[in-house]
């Protein structure tokens, strides 16, 4: 296994999973989907704290759905010892693509102005930071149904969001013009932009906000460093597992739609936190 990819693999991020059952019932829902078949698994468990008897469960289901565990991450050393003890590899996923210095990056000219143009074509520019474009459904209903003291409660918060979002246009911006395969981990200290797909079982983290530029069909996490007030955008949204800030979100149960097909006409979408939710809606719906 290399670092940042493991070949032929697929990535299951189990950080927000506290207990083992959820666990097993995260994991177990993730590896039924066809994209995972015939693959090395990688667990990252983030904190949490797994005994040995936990790991013996877990390791345990992933063999009975006929699949092969590689490797975990974790930053617990009691997570890190099970392991050890089953003779699980324990890695580092880090960026297998090379992350240019942005000290330096920002002294040039954009590498490619053209790229930059149709991106605000299709996902908008300025139109992202007005109030009206940000009124989802759900933040007009709440608006409809609340009290005068509500509403202006509501108005804040939303005038507090357009705000802070603004800071991540402050962050550089790590351009990749490729796919991301399975098993592949990409991290950006600033905003990430990929243009192609990100498929499942690859993850994509960024400090900033994530852009898919193709069908976002992996695990992302925007604002990594606990940024609420992150976004991310995809021509398609069909991402297993979704992360703002601390604030996670997966497929419905319901969606059984592990293929997406390809098409010549995508409408947008994009991710947001509000009141602790993870919602998502299209990007210039009429």
């Amino acid at each position: 296994m290399e670092m940042g990819y493991v070949e032929n693999g697929f990535i299951v991020d189990l950080s927000n999973s506290r207990r083992t059952a959820d666990m097993i019932y995260e994991l177990s829902r993730i590896l039924d989907i066809p994209e995972a078949k015939g693959k090395g698994v990688c667990l990252k468990f983030g904190d949490n704290a797994v005994e040995k008897t936990q790991l013996i469960s877990i390791k345990a289901l992933v063999e009975s759905m006929e699949f092969e565990l590689e490797c975990i991450t974790s930053n617990s050393d009691i997570t890190r010892q099970a392991a050890e003890e089953l003779g699980i590899e324990v890695a580092e996923l880090e960026n297998e693509i090379p992350v240019p210095d942005f000290a330096e990056a920002a002294k040039e000219e954009p590498v490619n102005p053209e790229l930059e143009k149709a991106l605000d074509k299709i996902f908008g520019d300025s139109d992202f930071s007005d109030e009206q474009n940000f009124e989802t459904k759900e933040v007009t209903e709440a608006k409809s149904s609340a009290d005068d003291e509500t509403m202006k409660e509501l108005e804040k918060e939303l005038q507090e969001y357009l705000e802070k979002s603004k800071e991540t246009e402050k962050l550089p911006t790590l351009y990749i013009q490729r796919n991301i395969r399975s098993g592949q981990s990409i991290k950006s200290d600033g905003n990430l932009v990929i243009v192609g797909d990100v498929n499942p079982g690859s993850e994509i983290i960024a400090k900033g906000d994530i852009t898919v530029w193709g069908i976002l069909g992996g695990i992302a996490h925007a604002g990594c460093e606990g940024n609420l007030y992150t976004k991310i955008r995809a021509l398609k949204m069909n991402a297993i597992q979704l992360r703002i800030g601390d604030v996670f979100a997966r497929r419905p149960d319901s969606v059984n739609i592990p293929f997406v097909q390809k098409s010549d006409t995508f409408t947008p979408e994009e991710a947001r936190v509000f009141r602790k939710q993870i919602l998502i809606h299209k990007i210039h719906e009429a």
